[in-house]
């Protein structure tokens, strides 16, 4: 029996164990500098894109910065 796909909304609803909070590793450092960074949940993402009026721009950095503030994290 073939198994059926998943659709959009139950992927978004997915959390997968997220959001995490993890430490910068030495590697991970040469890129994203050192302290703490979040891995969000999909439906997070798409909460606070859905609080952006209609006409108006939210950038991933901006993104990133209310994820990290929200998580109390230095990267989002």
């Amino acid at each position: 029996m073939a198994k059926l796909k998943k659709t959009w909304t139950e992927k978004l609803n997915d959390d997968k164990d997220l959001p995490r909070v993890i430490e910068i590793t030495e590697q991970m450092s040469k890129r994203w500098g050192t302290g703490t960074c979040v891995i969000p949940a999909p439906r997070e993402v798409n909460e606070i894109m859905r609080l952006v009026p209609k006409g108006r721009l939210i950038t991933i950095n901006q993104i990133r910065e209310v994820l990290a503030k929200r998580h109390k994290a230095s990267i989002g």
